[in-house]
Parts: structure tokens; sequence; C-alpha cells
């Protein structure tokens, strides 16, 4: 027999089909990535079939549809990123690059009859409860629409909004500017000087591919990442066989590929793996770079783990080549046609490339969330955004989130995090499928939930420098400390003392906003959630 932890890691199971008391709940999802189509996956499995994906894209695959750059790709092996009731034989490497990843997205939209779903070059502008369900506002080339959802699940995911920096003189550059997540491929870089500002995950992936064709590269790095090696290669033509052929194999490949992840991900800074993995990371670049001056301008003054760790077996190497030079002199500003360094160096370019990553927590940028009572969830959050277990924050009744705050797990799969993310929403909405109403968090748990989070966060690693996981307050708001398995335990299936089940009528004024603030349903019963609502597995 399947153990429950075996189940947890292979996803997130089949839940039984709700049985419908009510109309069918509709349900609104926000993004077409990973998080969107699982989420869409999980609510037909519980019988949950009105569904909308709305994508602001032409197509799905969110981050990996957008995310074009040269070089782009995963540093999560391919067996394990990806679902696990969709499991893939034909990857073609350890490590799959965008269009492979994305082609693996388009099929999973074709496998599971997901397209009819689709409102596709659609973007959310705000959402809205009324009392007893969301009115959402949404833009289509200009055109203003509006659509109205039960349910709202929100899996925009965490690198939507890409960063700038703040660097003096950058609208005045007349050559080619563009962020790695915006990559414009009409533009030709071959036999042009090139500046590439960043050396985060985009950066050490492009920079590699740059240096191949540009006449010269030029590395502008703030602060040196720790890296390891990637060991990315082709699978064999008999590894391909023997996936196609038995899919135990990929199984088996996927439970490897996880407990590898999982033995040798470290969270808390007393973890001895943090001193093993450094001195992996260590020895990697000394075998790997022969300049000791270049070496030391690659070696982080930060611990291991504190910020991303990332993956390359090129990065290092591209830094070598005849045509690339790695500046770490600060950015004093730029003109027309250079980059201009704090030391008063001048470096002509035709072409700046900025691998300066997203506003990771800047959660649900661009989506006003309005929930009871009129009240904003960005007023709310401030600079400090949470949510109980990332996925609901009480006062947004029926409003969930997939890779919401503290929920990258940082040495593991997202996707693992996402479909059991995903099981505790098609719990919630099942819950609505049989009785009608609302589900919304308690208040007290959420505030328990966070205050527990937060203290856990203090001991971690990620305490010991500044890095992207962290608010412009300062407070840890990308990262959950515990493992996968831990957030598959306490998403396992809703605890009744954390929630509350409420039913809803819109009062006399909920058209008439009053005060920039819409009328309120008037609620008629709330009660916690009874044991006999968990869902459970067939």
């Amino acid at each position: 027999m399947t153990s429950r932890r075996a189940r947890w890691h292979y996803g997130v199971g089949r839940l039984r089909a709700a049985t419908r008391r009510h109309r069918p709940p509709k349900v609104a999802i926000i993004g077409a990535g990973f998080g969107g189509l699982g989420a869409a996956v999980a609510l037909r499995r519980a019988g949950i079939d009105d569904l909308v994906i709305i994508e602001g894209d032409d197509g799905v695959g969110g981050t990996w549809r957008r995310n074009t750059y040269p070089g782009a790709a995963c540093d999560i092996q391919s067996h394990l990123y990806s679902f696990s009731f969709a499991p893939n034989k034909s990857w073609s490497r350890t490590y799959a690059r965008q269009p492979e990843i994305l082609a693996y997205l388009e099929s999973v939209a074709d496998d599971f009859d997901l397209r009819r779903h689709l409102m596709l070059g659609t973007r959310v502008r705000s959402v809205r409860w009324n009392g007893v369900s969301w009115d959402c506002r949404l833009d289509r080339s200009g055109d203003a629409l509006t659509l109205t959802a039960d349910v709202v699940v929100s899996a925009v995911g965490l690198f939507g909004a890409p960063r700038l920096p703040d660097l003096a003189g950058l609208t005045d550059f007349t050559g080619t500017l563009m962020h790695t997540a915006e990559w414009d491929h009409r533009i030709e870089l071959a036999g042009k000087k090139v500046a590439v500002v960043g050396t985060g995950a985009s950066g050490v992936q492009a920079v590699p591919e740059l240096a191949k064709v540009a006449d010269r590269v030029s590395v502008f790095q703030r602060t040196p990442p720790w890296m390891v090696p990637k060991d990315d290669r082709p699978y064999s033509a008999a590894e391909l066989a023997r996936f196609r052929r038995d899919p135990l194999a990929v199984r088996r490949t996927r439970w490897q590929i996880w407990k590898f992840q999982h033995d040798n991900t470290a969270t808390f800074a007393d973890d001895p793996v943090v001193t093993a993995r450094t001195h992996v990371a260590t020895s990697f670049l000394e075998r790997t770079v022969a300049d000791e001056r270049l070496r030391r301008a690659l070696t982080p003054e930060y611990p291991f783990r504190c910020k991303r760790v990332l993956l390359g077996d090129e990065f290092y190497r591209a830094l070598q080549r005849d045509n690339v030079e790695l500046i770490t002199e600060p950015i004093d500003r730029i003109g027309p046609s250079s980059v201009r360094t704090s030391a008063g160096r001048a470096v002509d370019v035709d072409a700046i490339v900025l691998a300066t990553g997203f506003e990771t927590s800047r959660y649900l940028a661009g989506i006003d969330v309005i929930g009871r009572g009129g009240r904003r969830l960005h007023d709310h959050w401030g600079d400090d955004p949470s949510a109980y277990l990332g996925v609901a924050v009480s006062g947004f009744p029926n409003f969930f989130m997939l890779y919401g705050p503290n929920t990258n797990q940082g040495g593991n799969s997202i996707v693992y995090i996402l479909e059991a993310g995903a099981r505790l929403v098609a719990s919630a909405v099942s819950r609505l499928a049989r009785r009608g109403g609302y589900v919304d968090v308690r208040p007290e748990a959420e505030k328990r939930y966070n205050a527990e989070l937060s203290a856990d966060l203090e001991r971690t690693i990620w305490t010991r420098c500044d890095s992207y996981f962290r608010s412009p307050s300062g407070r840890i708001v990308t990262q959950w400390p515990y493992t996968e398995l831990e957030y598959a335990r306490r998403t396992w299936r809703l605890r009744p003392r954390d929630w509350l089940l409420g039913k809803a009528e819109v009062d006399d004024t909920a058209d008439q906003p009053a005060g920039g603030q819409v009328g309120v349903g008037v609620v008629d019963v709330v009660e916690p959630v009874a044991s006999g609502d968990h869902l459970v597995e067939e």
C-alpha cells in the first residue's frame, strides 16, 4: 500500500467529486502557468467544471511563455519540474530549457481539456467582493469587460513584474535596452557590444549564449552568486527508450531527484548541509576559474543559501573568454552610448540587457483586490504581504492564491507546492458546491500561523543578508522555511478550527459605492468548518 507520505510526494491525489446541493460554483483562475493549469486540473478532478482561466498572454505557459531570453532554462531537473499527474516520458535532457517546458505546459492544456476554459489576451484589473461573489473587471486590448465569479484563484506567480534598476540616465540610452523577461527576438546582437546588468539566474544563463555571438560582453556584477555545478546533459537514447517503455522508470527518476533535493536543501543556519554545500560551491569555483583575481571577484561574502543558489556549468567558463569582462565597480550612470562606473570608467555599448530579476515582494501587482467592507488587499498588506499558508487572507472570502506569500521553497520543485495548494483550494471549493455561501480563513488562525512563521524565519539562513526574499520593510515574504512535505501536510485538508463557513445576501446598497467602498452582504450564518466537510482521498 502506498504510504501517505509517498502520496504527498507524487501528488495531491484525487478528491471525491462534490455532491452538489447548490448551483455549481463558478471559479475564475487568474494565470495559465503551472499554478493556473494545476488549479484547473485539481478543480475538475473535484467535480468543479464551471471555471474560466484568465490569461493576459496569447497562450498558456506564464513565466515560461514570457521568458524567452537566450539560455532560459529551469534549475530543477525536468522529471521533478512537472506535474505528478502528468509525467513526461519524453524530456530530452536532465534540465529542460524554456521551449521544452512551454511545450510541456501546452500538452497539459491539451491532455486535460483545459483550452475550452481559457480566456486569453485578457488582464484582470480588479476583483471586488459584493457579499456573495466576486465582480471581476477585465481588460482585453483596451476593451473593458466584466465577469462575476463565486471564487477567484490567483495563480499569477512570483515572477510576473520585471524589476527595473534605478540607474541614472537609463532613459537617455540611445541603443538597444531590454529586460531579460521582455526579450525582443527581432533585435540582432551578433557583433555588438553588449552590457549585461546583473548576475542573478537570468544573467548567469544569458551571458554564455550572448558571448557566443556578441563582439564583446561586459558583465556588471553587484554581488556574486553562490553557484554549484548543474551537470546538465541530454538523455541518452537508451534512457529515453526506458522512460517510454517503463512508466515506473519515470517515477523512480522523479523520486531520486526529489530525494536528492530534499536531502541537500538547508534552511536553518545551523544545518550541517550548509557547510557541506558551501564546500561543493567553493570547490566548483576553484577548479573552474584559474585566475585568482577573478575567483576573488566571484566569491560571495555572505553565507551559502542566504540568497538564491544558482546552477550553471557555463557561466564561469564564459567569464574567461577573451570577449567577456566581469566588472564589479558600481554603475554610476548610463550615457547615450555607454555605461559609466563609479571609478570613472566609461564602457561603450550598443545594447544593455537588464538581468535584474522581478518585483518578487509585489504580490498581485496590477490587480486591485477589494474584499469585505471595501478593504483593499494591497492597503492591508502594505510592504508586508502575508497569508494563511500562502493561500488565504481573512476578510477576502472565496479568494485564494497559489504561489502566494512565503510559499517559495527555494530548494525543491515549486510545482510540488503548487499542487499541494491546489488541493486545498479544491477542497474549499468542493465544500461550496455542497453547501453554498463562502469560505474565509479565521483572523486568529491567520495571525497564529504568521506569528509561528515569522519566528521560525528569524532562525533561517536567509536573515544573514539582503535578497529578493525580503520586502522593503526587511521581512522575508517569499520563502517557506520548512520542508515541502510539511507544506503538503498542512494543506492536506481544511482544518476545522481555522476556517469559517458563511452564507450571505447582498444588501440594497451593494451596487451603490459610497466613499469608494461597495456595500457588503449581510451575513446570515457563520459557522466553523465541520469535520464532516473534509474531503478525503478515494
